[in-house]
């Protein structure tokens, strides 16, 4: 069965805006034509708009959604959902143990670059509310993962790696800083954390390791200049949001 744009969109919950940005810019979708130039999707572009939504659901940036579709899914993946709602259930309820057990299983069992993607940094999008409730959920959150990342960094300084500092720069949420962390643990990395962006920063004085640096937006031109000046005398790698 063929589809106009406008059914198809009904039909996935999908704007038609959305699914032609998903199909122009991103290469999503490759619905037929008819003799009139209109788009006509079949059964097969539903279950596949389908998937693109739930990696979007699941946190995934739109523009790193194709290469999840072209090779075949770990099975661990249709887990992430319902990881974190069982996870974001015990928070609610407040079994902090629980929910620390969780996430410290959730670390071994899964690679941690994408439970941070798929699983934490959606949970704590979920308490992004500028509300009592809300941000003591957060906070608590993010007290369990600052825990976890400590754990999970000092068991790598028990094995041999290259030495790296990593801080915040510029950066809206400080949480950002351990997450980063977590994602790099268990890679080889022996790594310390700045835990609060200082208000002014000298990479210089560590010239012997490599730093990490995490910022939100995009670069003003005074603060590309600067990265390329510490690039010079350091090695310093930036990691933008």
């Amino acid at each position: 069965m063929a589809y106009s744009i406008g059914e198809f969109a009904r039909l996935s919950g999908i704007t038609a805006t959305t699914l032609r940005a998903w199909q122009r810019r991103y290469g999503l979708l490759k619905p037929q034509r008819t003799e009139g130039g209109h788009r006509q999707y079949n059964e097969e572009d539903v279950q596949q708009a389908l998937k693109i939504l739930d990696w979007v659901k699941k946190g995934v940036p739109i523009g790193q959604v194709k290469p999840l579709l072209e090779r075949p899914t770990p099975r661990y993946t249709n887990n992430w959902s319902a990881l974190q709602q069982a996870m974001l259930q015990r928070l609610q309820e407040g079994k902090i143990e629980a929910l620390r057990q969780m996430i410290y299983d959730a670390g071994r069992e899964y690679p941690r670059p994408e439970l941070v993607a798929n699983v934490l940094r959606p949970l704590r999008s979920q308490m992004s509310a500028n509300v009592p409730a809300s941000l003591t959920l957060r906070e608590i959150i993010d007290g369990i993962i600052i825990a976890y990342t400590s754990f999970c960094l000092e068991g790598d300084k028990k094995a041999p790696g290259d030495n790296v500092l990593l801080c915040g720069w510029h950066l809206n949420d400080p949480g950002e800083i351990w997450l980063e962390a977590l994602t790099r643990t268990g890679q080889g990395h022996r790594i310390d954390i700045l835990p609060t962006p200082p208000a002014a920063l000298a990479p210089e004085i560590f010239p012997d390791r490599k730093w990490l640096l995490v910022t939100s937006g995009r670069l003003t031109a005074a603060r590309k200049k600067q990265v390329e000046q510490w690039q010079q005398r350091v090695s310093l790698e930036l990691i933008i949001l």
